[in-house]
């Protein structure tokens, strides 16, 4: 009877533990595949995150705008990476004729509204 290989033995006189050998197309497809995978994981979160932002940053805007401004029509958000006090949400008061007027920079994550005294009203 002929012996097994010596490699299938588990004895090759190495010991470094081998692996499967893939090939390099195989390879590129599974790293594509978890790409995809942790994308997908990824992305309702994001979206979650960014929905909350906008409802409490408008939420917080009425109450500014209402606050701040007692001619305003109402309040617009925005989101802004560029702007002036950083990144984040940008709360303006919207006058009847439409003009707008930056009222608050409310960040990335907006909080509920600071209370104002009477003295901070329509400044």
């Amino acid at each position: 009877m002929s012996e097994p290989h010596p490699e299938l033995m588990g004895d090759d006189g190495d010991d470094e533990a081998r692996g499967p050998v893939y090939g390099e197309r195989r390879r590129r497809v599974i790293r594509v595949t978890v790409l995809v995978a942790i994308g997908a994981m990824l992305l309702p979160i994001v979206l979650s995150i960014f929905g909350t932002a906008q409802s409490a940053a408008q939420r917080a805007c009425a109450v500014y705008a209402a606050q701040f401004d007692s001619d305003a029509a109402g309040g617009r958000v925005a989101f802004e990476l560029f702007a002036r006090g950083g990144p984040g949400w940008q709360c303006f008061s919207v006058t009847a004729n439409g003009g707008e007027t930056l009222i608050a920079v409310l960040g990335l994550l907006p909080g509920a509204p600071r209370p104002i005294g009477p003295d901070e009203r329509d400044v």
